[in-house]
């Protein structure tokens, strides 16, 4: 299975998004992949009225296993996802989503019958639980973590409320390793880029922006990529401007502003501030 990446488009939508924003005229936009020094090779400069800006595009890499986890989808996690939205019927509203957190290997090397009575398991909890979980804001629920009769793994679940998402229900994975590895990969992706755009912001003061894109199908939540992007990025000096996580997994796409001015994602949420969207063309659908 081969991952695809929408570099231009997701560009295209921010240099748009940005153009709105700062209600500038939008010129010189120009394709910096080739640039003669490897070191400048952002995807694109452009100019907002007289601010330079360089905007950069990475994929996040999808967790260890991802390929298998794609591939034995339909089979380990399109039924438990529909036996939970049936669970759910009683207590979803308008602007209410569940997330149930569990391993991203769960179902790794078991049977299929015992996986179906692991579902089974896991439908009953979460219709037990759903109903007495703590309202949560904008994607900043507390969630309730415990180990389910049945269920050979803990599993954690959190209700979102304000949160118009397309899905009453997300499966988010996390690794055996806690955050560790999603760290690792944001780090990376922060050595590889961080570094090409300061070289624009020493040279033509450009005003920096990096996109991280997402489309893992099972959800990387804002929330957790902001943890992850903190962590990995408070040690530089080179962070830019302003970072944006854009999931392409969805229609439209969806897109989270994770750090901005020194801002964080949950500082923006309590601020009022929460996404975009944007269409497979790039074209900003609502700001």
């Amino acid at each position: 299975m081969t991952l695809k990446f929408h570099e231009h488009e997701t560009c295209e939508g921010l240099i748009r998004y940005l153009a709105s924003r700062e209600k500038a005229t939008l010129c010189d936009v120009q394709v910096c992949d080739k640039h003669p020094s490897p070191g400048a090779r952002v995807e694109m400069t452009f100019r907002l009225g007289d601010q330079c800006y360089a905007i950069e595009h990475t994929g996040i890499e999808p967790f260890e296993g991802f390929m298998e986890l794609q591939n034995r989808t339909p089979l380990w996690f399109e039924p438990l996802e529909r036996g939970i939205i049936a669970a759910l019927q009683p207590v979803l509203a308008p602007d209410v989503i569940f997330e149930l957190r569990l391993p991203v290997l769960a179902f790794k090397g078991r049977k299929m019958s015992d996986v179906r009575d692991i579902h089974a398991a896991l439908v009953e909890w979460v219709r037990a639980t759903a109903r007495t979980l703590p309202r949560g804001g904008y994607f900043t629920g507390q969630p309730v973590t415990a180990q389910p009769r049945g269920v050979p793994f803990g599993v954690s679940l959190v209700r979102f409320d304000g949160t118009p998402f397309p899905k009453p229900f997300l499966l988010c994975h996390v690794t055996n390793t806690g955050e560790e590895a999603r760290v690792q990969r944001i780090r990376r992706a922060c050595n590889d880029k961080f570094p090409k755009l300061a070289t624009w912001k020493h040279s033509h003061n450009a005003r920096t922006i990096l996109i991280l894109e997402s489309n893992d199908v099972q959800l990387t939540s804002p929330p957790l990529v902001t943890e992850a992007l903190m962590s990995a990025a408070k040690a530089r000096s080179d962070s830019p401007d302003e970072t944006y996580m854009v999931a392409t997994s969805m229609t439209p796409w969806w897109v989270w502003p994770l750090l901005k001015n020194g801002l964080s994602y949950f500082d923006l949420v309590a601020r009022g501030y929460a996404h975009f969207k944007m269409d497979e063309s790039g074209l900003v659908t609502q700001a």
